[in-house]
């Protein structure tokens, strides 16, 4: 065949997942003068008030970061509930960070508009044969577009680990010849939009001919799962550029979806993990009652000598290892010694590129409990260089980090776990 038949096959495979997914028909969610606003919280009452406040479910008002005292706190506030938060803003320091985010999405979507709907569109009609690396890394791409591109870099083999709630393949792709299993992914959260796009990047330079690509290819299998929530995800480009959880409905509630990183049978049910299916942090019903999460702890477990895991979320700028579901828990030795040598040798790889820094550490202590998380369960299997990377930024774009980010992001991710990976090459 010719590249342009192979490239068309590899499009028509990735877009198959999506062949008959239940199609939601709504109009696009208007974030029309929401502000970002970031709270300085000082003291646990501060803390508590906050939380009161986003826990009605019922205003809009909605947490970007976890609230606790001693952190900055992020809520997302609508112009209608404005007069439900007064008291917190008479009460504790704070700063506008985004005073329209609808003007965030609108620019986000005319960029699209100019790149990745045209992308999608040129290879649905064959007018393009292939993209080139720096098409596909120029924007925000959909589920089929990533995995299409990935399909077609060398090596590379894809299966269906599951199918969600609505239809959609969850996909992974293995390359590499080594004994030792490394498995990471993106899109678990589905507007963390970076963490698909990064992910990607990564699998385009393990996959070349780079000496440390292909040392670590001879040391090492790896697989890539790029969009693993991807009801959520295809649901973020359509109609709510702000929704995090998978699609499925609740019963007895109008509330749909579950947070699948909630949802991992390690811990399940503990702190940091709603019981209210209004909630964006909704556990579910019972552990693994996700498909998300039967996928992947199902893939996961049928692999043998997976030695490390990465789930990359966006944002805060963070490379963490467990424990999670508890602060005061930690990791014996010399688990703790080694997770946090990788873990600085990662961040420091990262910021050697552009100047950006991360923060690495146990992920309770440097965010807040989360029970019922990927990274938890991972390690609880004996998967011991697990982590759980938060993307840039800090929170000046947060969820709507622009797209001439994704390739810095993307280089110094790769310059860290490229370092972290070499690190267990030696350990394993």
């Amino acid at each position: 065949m010719k590249i342009s038949s192979l490239w068309l096959a590899a499009l028509a495979l990735a877009s198959s997942a999506l062949a008959a997914p239940i199609t939601e028909s709504a109009s696009p969610v208007s974030y029309k003068d929401h502000q970002v606003i970031r709270f300085t919280v000082a003291t646990e009452q501060q803390a508590a008030q906050l939380r009161a406040i986003v826990s009605r479910h019922d205003d809009g008002i909605s947490a970007w970061t976890d609230i606790h005292a001693g952190a900055a706190a992020d809520l997302l506030v609508p112009p209608t509930a404005a007069s439900k938060i007064a008291g917190a803003l008479a009460a504790i320091e704070h700063k506008v960070l985004v005073s329209d985010l609808q003007a965030n999405i609108d620019a986000e979507r005319a960029h699209s508009e100019q790149n990745s709907h045209k992308l999608t569109e040129a290879l649905k009609s064959g007018a393009l044969a292939a993209p080139t690396a720096a098409t596909v890394f120029s924007d925000y791409q959909d589920q089929a577009t990533y995995e299409s591109f990935i399909a077609s870099l060398p090596g590379v083999t894809k299966q269906s680990i599951g199918t969600t709630y609505q239809g959609r393949s969850i996909n992974a792709f293995s390359f590499g010849t080594g004994s030792k299993r490394i498995v990471f992914n993106g899109g678990i959260h589905a507007r963390e939009w970076i963490s698909p796009a990064v992910v990607t990047y990564v699998a385009n330079y393990l996959t070349g001919s780079t000496s440390d690509a292909v040392a670590l290819r001879s040391k090492f299998t790896f697989t890539v799962i790029p969009v693993l929530n991807p009801d959520g995800y295809a649901y973020t480009r359509s109609t709510d550029r702000l929704w995090r959880k998978n699609r499925e409905p609740n019963s007895g509630s109008s509330c749909v979806g579950t947070d699948p990183n909630r949802n991992f049978p390690y811990k399940w049910g503990g702190e940091g993990a709603s019981t209210s299916k209004c909630a964006e942090d909704y556990r579910g019903t019972a552990a693994l009652s996700t498909k998300e999460a039967q996928a992947l702890t199902s893939f996961i477990k049928s692999l043998s000598n997976v030695v490390s895991y990465i789930d990359f979320h966006s944002y805060s700028q963070l490379w963490m290892y467990p424990w999670g579901y508890d602060c005061n828990a930690r990791l014996p030795e010399p688990e703790l010694t080694d997770l946090k040598t990788g873990g600085s040798k990662a961040v420091a790889a990262l910021e050697a590129v552009n100047g950006v820094s991360f923060t690495n550490g146990q992920s309770c202590l440097v965010t807040y409990p989360a029970a019922g998380a990927t990274d938890d369960w991972t390690y609880s299997i004996g998967v011991k260089y697990t982590y759980s990377v938060e993307l840039r930024d800090t929170g000046d774009n947060g969820f709507t980090l622009p797209a001439s980010q994704i390739v810095p992001s993307g280089k110094e991710v790769v310059a860290a776990v490229v370092a972290l990976w070499q690190y267990v090459a030696t350990k394993v």
